[in-house]
């Protein structure tokens, strides 16, 4: 499934309408109208320990691994 873990971000239907250059002469304005056309914006997932994460979450989720074991040795030093 195309879906962050964490956050649940995932894939979203969005319109979108280029500009068209048009004939100054028949048509009319309706002629000059751009057409709007659907697309899918997807999620920037990445794989961390066999799950997925957006990078917003991935940042979060790695300075929580990278943090947590420094502080398990400091105290088992202490």
């Amino acid at each position: 499934m195309l879906a962050c873990l964490r956050c649940g971000k995932a894939k979203n239907i969005v319109s979108y309408s280029r500009h068209k250059k048009g004939s100054s002469g028949a048509g009319g304005t309706w002629a000059l109208r751009a057409p709007i056309h659907q697309r899918t914006q997807k999620p920037n997932l990445h794989v961390f320990k066999g799950k997925k994460y957006c990078t917003k979450c991935l940042r979060v989720v790695k300075s929580v691994v990278i943090s947590s074991p420094k502080t398990q040795q400091a105290q088992v030093s202490a």
